[in-house]
């Protein structure tokens, strides 16, 4: 009987000692345990002591066996960089928020629901969604275009429909005379809907787009090990949803595919 209650006592003990590997890092976490900032295949343990010290910072990582989880301050503790806390007290699984709807568009309620509920992640420089040639049609005269400020400038930015498909490229979107620009220095950014027949612009929702780059997108990938394109896929979906924004399997395989 003693020994029986050893090896149990063990095997809890074994299941309570988690390794977390960092997958993914926005901002700057620093691991007081350490003295080094968080980096993609840093180690962690529950009992390892992080700061904040940028806003919004957080960070994806990989359990040894529990899975996968986002590393990031909680609503009611203090914001300020001054103050460590233990991993286990900002840790929460990565099942952000999915797309509400996968489906195309077919009204405005779909708009906002696809974009206006939270940040959409643009993966690999391209958004694409299906929208209704019924509700919206598109020609010469019918389109959409997206504003927003850019040093106190009101920039206009005509989109394409391709295939029935809504089109925002973060290249010429993010792009002023042809120059990149900072997302991060914009205004917020409003969709519109116009028909120059009557000279009427009609707004649609916001859009608060994120940029996943390909090399984060292949960091992350890498550092998920060996799994099948179905998990891997999967396993994507949770942490950039997490760490970025809304995005659909389907975004994540074609953006995958122009890796290999």
């Amino acid at each position: 009987m003693r020994t029986f209650l050893l090896l149990l006592l063990l095997s809890f003990q074994g299941a309570k000692a988690q390794t977390y590997t960092i997958i993914h890092v926005i901002g700057k976490i620093h691991d007081s345990s350490t003295n080094t900032y968080l980096r993609p295949g840093a180690k962690l343990a529950e009992s390892s002591k992080l700061k904040f010290e940028t806003p919004n910072a957080r960070a994806a990582a990989l359990s040894s066996s529990r899975g996968r989880y986002v590393i990031q301050q909680q609503d009611s503790q203090n914001q300020s960089g001054d103050f460590a806390y233990t991993l286990a007290s900002v840790l929460a699984p990565a099942r952000g928020k999915m797309s509400t709807r996968s489906g195309g568009i077919n009204n405005q309620m779909d708009f906002v629901k696809k974009f206006g509920e939270g940040p959409a992640a643009i993966i690999n420089g391209t958004y694409e969604v299906a929208i209704s040639p019924n509700s919206y049609p598109t020609d010469a005269v019918h389109f959409f275009y997206a504003s927003y400020l850019f040093n106190q400038e009101s920039i206009n930015k005509k989109l394409d429909v391709i295939n029935g498909q809504l089109v925002i490229d973060a290249k010429s979107f993010y792009a002023v005379d042809d120059i990149p620009i900072d997302p991060s220095e914009t205004s917020e950014t409003k969709l519109f809907y116009y028909n120059s027949d009557k000279q009427e612009s009609t707004e649609i929702t916001t859009l608060d787009l994120v940029l996943v780059s390909s090399e984060n997108l292949g960091a992350i990938k890498k550092l998920l090990g060996e799994m099948s394109e179905e998990e891997q896929i999967a396993a994507i979906q949770d942490i950039l949803t997490s760490m970025y924004g809304k995005c659909d399997a389907k975004q994540i395989q074609i953006a995958l595919q122009t890796l290999n």
